[in-house]
């Protein structure tokens, strides 16, 4: 069991600013300071009793920050709890193509980010390009009339707003932000907000005031990764507009180096 003694605490603090993401090399480097022969073992129990007294959170792929007293309380890791409705479309779908690359997920969970709350609910499929068509087909035959592909603005108001739930279905980004949940891989928050910033053909109904307001509570609830964000929005050419919204538009606070 690590005590409180070997975390080092005033000393951590003090050497890694709080609230700014850093690679886990850093407190790597840091304990080799106090044990010249830190095992890899030891480190963990080390990184698990941070994160057991809420100084440490992971923040994905392989990123951590600090927790200042007030927001420990706040902030958590994004772990979105998926419909029902949205895990069946995933499973169809895995069953029928068992080794293609699928990331999903829905716009019910924008909705406790924002003021008026969608009567309806988008279930957003990506998969590689050339899969999107057979993907489209088959799930339009356990679907039928619910399963759109590539949707445009014009798309989205005559015929996929009036529905209460949908499928959207679209290729995927290179490199686009995910991590494993429960043994699959699920969109990361920082590709989430990303998308629904630069698609407002097809995610209209959350601009405008609606996305200051999913950002700002996205933020303030969850840990963002300031670079996966802008990396990815620099891949969807988007980079500095997005970051110009967040300043100008909401309260949330980026990093201006990132």
């Amino acid at each position: 069991m690590t005590s409180i003694s070997q975390l080092h605490l005033p000393e951590l603090n003090k050497n890694i600013p709080s609230c700014k993401p850093f690679p886990k090399s850093v407190l790597w480097n840091f304990y080799s300071r106090f044990e010249r022969d830190l095992s890899e073992q030891s480190f963990r129990r080390i990184l698990y009793a941070l994160e057991k007294r809420q100084v440490l959170t992971p923040i994905g792929a392989g990123m951590y920050s600090l927790i200042q007293a007030d927001e420990s309380r706040s902030k958590s890791a994004f772990v979105p709890v998926w419909s029902l409705a949205h895990n069946q479309v995933r499973e169809i779908t895995h069953a029928a193509f068992p080794y293609l690359e699928v990331l999903s997920w829905e716009t019910s969970l924008l909705h406790d980010w924002m003021i008026h709350q969608p009567a309806n609910n988008q279930i957003i499929l990506e998969t590689e390009k050339d899969a999107c068509e057979s993907v489209f087909n088959h799930l339009a035959q356990q679907y039928p009339g619910r399963v759109f592909l590539e949707p445009d603005r014009t798309m989205m108001d005559r015929y996929i707003l009036p529905l209460p739930e949908s499928i959207l279905i679209s290729r995927m980004v290179t490199q686009s932000p995910k991590k494993k949940l429960h043994g699959k891989f699920s969109p990361r928050l920082e590709k989430i907000l990303v998308d629904v910033f630069v698609g407002s053909d097809v995610f209209f109904a959350f601009q405008g005031e609606e996305l200051t307001h999913i950002f700002e509570n996205a933020f303030a609830a969850h840990w963002v990764n300031e670079k996966t964000l802008f990396r990815y929005a620099g891949r969807r050419n988007a980079s500095e507009r997005l970051k110009n919204f967040i300043t100008a538009h909401t309260t949330a606070k980026v990093d201006e180096n990132c």
